[in-house]
């Protein structure tokens, strides 16, 4: 074997090895904060973002809130179809 074939195969490994960075917001993974109430999740942010949360989200933020758990339902589907 050549220095290169080994070189090639020491990669392919570290490549396969990688682990992928989690989101995480004030140490909470992005799963538990979607699963969070309202109320527990104005808890975490800070004042201003609490504040706004007491005053009501417009339409545009709450079209985010659902496109993010419905493409959550969906991950967890297609965990379920590969494992």
């Amino acid at each position: 074997m050549s220095t290169e074939e080994i070189d090639i195969e020491a990669v392919a490994a570290l490549r396969k090895k990688r682990q992928f960075k989690k989101f995480t917001y004030r140490g909470l993974e992005l799963e538990k904060l979607l699963d969070m109430t309202q109320e527990e999740f104005a808890n975490v942010v800070h004042a201003r973002a609490r504040r706004r949360l007491q005053r009501g989200l417009k339409r545009k933020h709450l079209a985010l809130k659902k496109k993010l758990l419905k493409a959550k339902a969906g991950k967890f589907y297609c965990l379920l179809l590969f494992d």
